[in-house]
């Protein structure tokens, strides 16, 4: 154990931007690399927050149901057993194989059905009691959350439910180190927290039964605790999976990111400065910008 810490405290600097390259897109494969996808299956956290909620709606038994980017069936595994029939949508071609093989090995092919294509364009066949995917990312900047679940929702029974449904979106001020050419990065280890300036303050909700795919754009105030220059901002999201089973995002979804102002802010303890955020969902963090809006 003392020589696996320690070879991770050696390489603390270098790590500070592994999980921002483990996340990127790698058309190499298709999608992420895979060490990213183990990450996500090692995450108890994350699955244990979408298995809590399965569990609220009595593991979806003998429901129909619909998920979107089932990856490697780590969500898929907790509630598959269970229901009346299920369509898994997966767009990365290199993950077919793993899918069926998998699907074939649990006995499930009679209520499956495996769809290879983009989910914001899937028509499917009925109605679905629960539609669930986890396509996020901080704020639902890169990833396509929204534009899916505001397809699919057309294909929810009245009384059906979205897992997650809500998401809430909060910032802070803070002063951070960034490397030449990066604008953004997803923090791992608490070290490579900024220092933080302010409290945090709701950007805003999406409630992904109503959000729409469409330009975001607030303005904000916001009373800095500690006086100081802010070079960039600090994002967190919220999720409600269902109500009473939340995720907070974690190193395979939806880490805590720091992303640079387009300009730094000269902080006064107390004094009040308004804050302009414009972004849009799913394309990509690198597009959104954080700006002061000076009297």
């Amino acid at each position: 154990m003392n020589k696996f810490l320690t070879k991770i405290v050696e390489q603390y600097p270098e790590l500070k931007y592994a999980l921002l390259e483990a996340q990127t897109f790698d058309p190499r494969h298709f999608g992420f690399p895979p060490v990213y996808y183990k990450i996500m299956e090692t995450d108890s956290v994350r699955v244990g927050a979408f298995a809590n909620s399965f569990k609220q709606y009595n593991n979806l038994k003998n429901k129909v149901v619909c998920e979107v980017g089932v990856g490697t069936l780590a969500l898929t595994r907790h509630f598959l057993p269970y229901v009346k029939k299920a369509y898994l949508i997966e767009l990365n071609p290199d993950l077919t194989d793993f899918i069926k093989k998998e699907i074939k090995r649990g006995g499930w092919e009679n209520k499956v059905e495996f769809i290879v294509a983009d989910a914001t364009k899937v028509i499917l066949p009925e109605k679905v009691d629960y539609i669930i995917g986890e396509n996020m990312s901080i704020y639902c900047a890169n990833e396509h959350q929204v534009q899916i679940f505001q397809h699919l929702r057309q294909f929810l029974k009245p009384e059906g439910k979205l897992i997650p449904e809500k998401i809430i979106n909060l910032i802070q001020l803070g002063q951070a180190d960034f490397k030449k050419g990066i604008a953004h990065y997803p923090v791992m280890f608490t070290r490579h927290l900024p220092t933080l300036l302010s409290a945090q303050k709701q950007v805003n909700t999406i409630d992904l039964y109503k959000t729409t795919d469409r330009p975001v754009k607030k303005t904000l105030k916001i009373k800095p605790l500690l006086s100081g220059v802010a070079n960039s901002v600090y994002l967190r999201s919220m999720v409600q999976c269902s109500e009473g089973s939340n995720f907070t995002g974690t190193d395979s979804l939806m880490p805590p990111t720091v992303v640079q102002l387009e300009k730094p802010i000269r902080l006064t303890a107390g004094k009040t400065v308004q804050l302009e955020v414009s972004f849009r969902y799913g394309t990509s963090l690198d597009e959104a910008t954080f700006s002061e809006i000076e009297d």
